[in-house]
């Protein structure tokens, strides 16, 4: 259950997010307007499948940023975050991304947080692991925009 803001005193180290998403053509088109990526192996399925893949693949900024939606869950600043891109993602693909709370540390305001990305047949295209920090009660809760969320 998402809760409408969490604090640093209202975490837990073993407190997990998942959702899942369904990968689309607009998502790989996306990813490339917002990235300046349009290399071979998003745009030339031949290209793509000379280098061994079925066809063309997402960005690896996409599969990187589903995380971000956690993130804004948990309104965390995040200031380091390294990726490990195990997998191609393509258009089509079901995607469960979970993120888990690592270690709390209250005093710093800070929390670690590590991630994965599995694929509808259990294959994990992506781990993540980085840390960032949390309001404080004190801070007050942020305005959010009512906007359609496409995880909702």
């Amino acid at each position: 259950m998402v809760q409408p803001h969490y604090l640093i005193d209202t975490v837990h180290v073993g407190l997990q997010f998942s959702f899942t998403r369904t990968v689309t053509e607009d998502d790989l088109q996306a990813a490339m307007r917002l990235s300046g990526d349009h290399g071979g192996y998003h745009t030339d399925p031949d290209f793509s499948r000379a280098a061994g893949l079925r066809t063309t693949i997402v960005p690896g900024i996409f599969t990187a940023g589903l995380g971000t939606q956690v993130g804004g869950q948990l309104n965390l600043l995040a200031r380091e975050i390294t990726f490990a891109f195990l997998k191609p993602v393509y258009v089509g693909d079901v995607l469960r991304c979970t993120m888990t709370i690592t270690a709390v540390y209250p005093e710093r305001n800070r929390i670690d947080i590590e991630g994965q990305v599995v694929n509808q047949d259990g294959g994990v295209v992506l781990t993540s692991r980085g840390y960032g920090y949390l309001p404080r009660r004190e801070w007050g809760i942020p305005r959010k925009p009512a906007l359609a969320h496409p995880f909702d």
